[in-house]
This record gives structure tokens, sequence and C-alpha cells, in this order.
């Protein structure tokens, strides 16, 4: 993966993190970079334009305070990383991150990532379910809060990109106020769909 994005609300959570993921993926070199404005992005591309000899992360801050204009100008960076460059993106939650970036990334909760994410295993036997076994669990989440909570778990803990899609889609549908039995029904067998 050359993209990460880290969510979480506590500030000293996603340094930290931030930190631990560069090491681990063996950065010699961290760049902090602001990207708000489409004037940020042309920036960014001058810099990243040219090879980097020594593996080097790019990061980005608070990307869900930048402009939906500077973020799609922003899709082709990651789309098309330079030669030993990943980027790391933070933000305090995913409501302002447009779906295209958050697709195109492997999604870290930084909030809880000492601990497993508490419904892991539900969630992994979940994606690896029997289409009725799928029904059946999605059949019991009434609360629209607990929808959401699923889906998100989902988004963290599966990264094929085909079905990211369709979580962001699900939960973006279960924010505008969709019926939650028919927005978890529809998911289901899309993700059946696309296997």
């Amino acid at each position: 993966m050359h993209a990460f994005l880290i969510v979480g609300s506590d500030e000293n959570n996603l340094v930290e993190f931030v930190t631990s993921k560069a090491k681990e993926e063996q950065v010699v070199q961290q760049i902090p970079f602001i990207l708000q404005k489409i004037d940020d992005v042309r920036n960014l591309k001058k810099m990243t334009k040219f090879s980097f000899s020594e593996k080097t992360a790019i990061i980005i801050n608070d990307i869900d305070q930048a402009t939906n204009e500077s973020l799609n100008a922003f899709l082709k960076n990651l789309e098309e990383p330079g030669k030993n460059l990943i980027y790391i993106l933070t933000a305090k939650n995913l409501t302002n991150v447009l779906p295209t970036i958050i697709s195109r990334c492997e999604v870290i909760n930084a909030k809880g990532y000492k601990q497993e994410i508490s419904n892991k295993t539900q969630v992994t036997n979940f994606i690896s379910a029997k289409l009725n076994q799928k029904l059946e669990i999605v059949g019991k989440i009434k609360e629209r809060d607990d929808a959401v909570n699923f889906v998100i778990s989902l988004i963290f803990v599966d990264n094929n990109l085909l079905r990211k899609e369709i979580y962001l889609k699900t939960l973006n549908n279960l924010k505008l106020n969709g019926n939650v039995g028919l927005q978890l029904t529809n998911l289901v067998v899309r993700m059946e769909s696309h296997g």
C-alpha cells in the first residue's frame, strides 16, 4: 500500500500513529505538508514529480479540512505515486473526506490502534460468511448508530477496494437517513455480486 488514512479524534494519537506507521514502512525521511487549497496541490506536484532515492513519506495532516477542489486535484497523486513515495494522511473523522480519497487508502483507526477493533472478529466473520449468514447478521442491526458503526468497522477491517466503495456508499446512504434494513441488505447483495 502506498497511501494510509489515519483516522482519530485525539491529536496525540494521530502524531504517535504517524510516527509508528513511518517506522513500520521503513521511511527514511518524512515531509510534512499542508493541503487545503488548490495551490497546495500544485506545489505538491512540483515537489513529487521527480523520483526519491530514499523511501519518503509525505504527511498531510487534517485532510478532512481541505476543500473538495483540492482533494479532487490531489487524487492524481494517490493514483500515480512517485517511486519510493508513500502518503500518510490524517483526519479527525471520515465525514469530510471524499469517498474517492478513502477508497485509495488503507484506512486505520488511530484512536484504538493499540487495541483490537472491538468487533473485528465479528466483521471478519461477516466478510467471509455465506449470503444467508450475512443477511442474518445485518438483520439483527436495527439502530442507525449501530449500522453506521458496523459499516465503519468494515471500512477499517476490509482493504478490498471494490467492497470499500460499497461500504462508503452504504455509509453515505445511512447518513442521509436511508432505511437501515434496506441499506444493509443492499450492502450484502452488492458484496455478493462483487465477490
